[in-house]
């Protein structure tokens, strides 16, 4: 990314085939490949501060996790099918009995990582990889909840995922919210993780135009406030990050593959009523976001998503300037088996055995 407008891209186009967002087959193998089997982040250290605090998690279909801080200190993911927060209590949760079973959970830099694979040996720093070391830095664990938003949408959860990681847009769509004062665009991309299944975009805000033919030694810590971070953390979460706030969305597949569940969580540094990177306090900010992602973000998504189910086009060509959202789909293709380059659905019966289903063999 330079001061003359360019972007970090990708070698060449990458033409996705739509089917990826609305075979039901695939669905339910990204459900029990990706989500069932994969490490999850499912909030930040501040929701359940303090021994005995709890939260659940419920996004997941006909899933029910208590997440509980136990006397100790240390966190703990519980699973039944009937476990409503409140019935067990943080001294006791070595006398459940058989039907609560302990999920894989670890807590490290702030966040809380469960997976829902009872035999997974969860590692938060093998997962994040050479990502770690700026979660060290960032002290997740020093914030606090601002507000929570909940979105139930017919879209598929991977399309909704695609507007978290391209800027092209902004222009465009955002022309009197975010990009009022963020560069279009323009971005720079690096990939995290091994294998790289994690990114990083910097998106330049408008201000740092006035840093042209300054000495960048001369910046101070202030330049942060000049863009913006935009992690995917693999494999469902954005996360902005800033010297402020905190904006933390995790996706969910939903009943059917048209359906997704997006759970937005907005977090505060320090004073609440310190400006944000868009301008206001810590409740405008939260609105702020809610009113960008529902009213322009989503509407589009849920009309896509109403184009794909009818079959109108086979194909979505991603740019090489959306390197993103190229390596993000290629290697959701390759978590369930399937070529990265592949163009047609395949024959689901010789891969899992169950064409009905689409269920995955063990």
């Amino acid at each position: 990314m330079h001061g003359r407008g360019t972007t970090d891209s990708a070698e060449a186009p990458y033409r996705h085939p739509t089917w990826t967002y609305t075979d039901e087959q695939l669905f339910e193998i990204e459900k029990e490949r990706i989500f069932f089997k994969e490490p999850l982040l499912v909030g930040f250290s501040c929701e359940m501060a303090n021994p005995g605090d709890c939260f659940m998690f419920q996004d997941l279909e006909d899933i029910n996790v208590l997440m509980i801080r136990d006397s100790e200190g240390k966190a703990h993911a519980l699973l039944n099918s009937s476990l409503e927060a409140g019935h067990v209590s943080a001294g006791d949760l070595n006398k459940c009995g058989e039907n609560i079973q302990h999920l894989p959970c670890e807590e490290k830099y702030g966040m809380l990582y469960i997976c829902l694979d009872k035999a997974s040996e969860l590692n938060i720093d093998k997962h994040l990889a050479d990502l770690t070391p700026w979660f060290q830095q960032w002290d997740l664990a020093d914030t606090q909840l601002i507000g929570e938003h909940v979105w139930d949408l017919k879209s598929n959860w991977k399309l909704a995922l695609d507007t978290f990681c391209e800027g092209y847009h902004f222009d465009i769509l955002h022309k009197d919210s975010v990009g009022d004062f963020s560069l279009g665009n323009i971005s720079q991309y690096k990939r995290f993780g091994s294998p790289q299944r994690h990114h990083r975009m910097t998106f330049p805000n408008k201000p740092m135009l006035d840093l042209r033919g300054t000495d960048d030694k001369d910046w101070g810590m202030e330049i942060q406030t000049h863009f913006q971070l935009v992690h995917f953390i693999y494999p469902n979460v954005s996360l902005l990050i800033s010297p402020t706030a905190v904006e933390f969305f995790v996706l969910y597949p939903g009943k059917k593959v048209g359906e997704h569940i997006t759970r937005y969580r907005s977090y505060w540094r320090g004073d609440i009523n310190r400006a944000s990177w868009s301008g206001g306090g810590a409740k405008e900010n939260f609105d702020f976001i809610v009113y960008v992602v529902d009213k322009e973000d989503y509407w589009v998504s849920a009309n896509v998503q109403k184009s794909l189910n009818a079959n109108r086009r086979k194909f979505s060509t991603f740019g090489k300037n959306e390197p993103s959202l190229i390596n993000m789909h290629r290697n959701f293709l390759s978590a369930v088996g399937l070529d990265p380059d592949i163009k047609e659905a395949p024959d689901w019966e010789d891969l899992t055995g169950d064409k009905k289903t689409g269920s995955v063999a063990a």
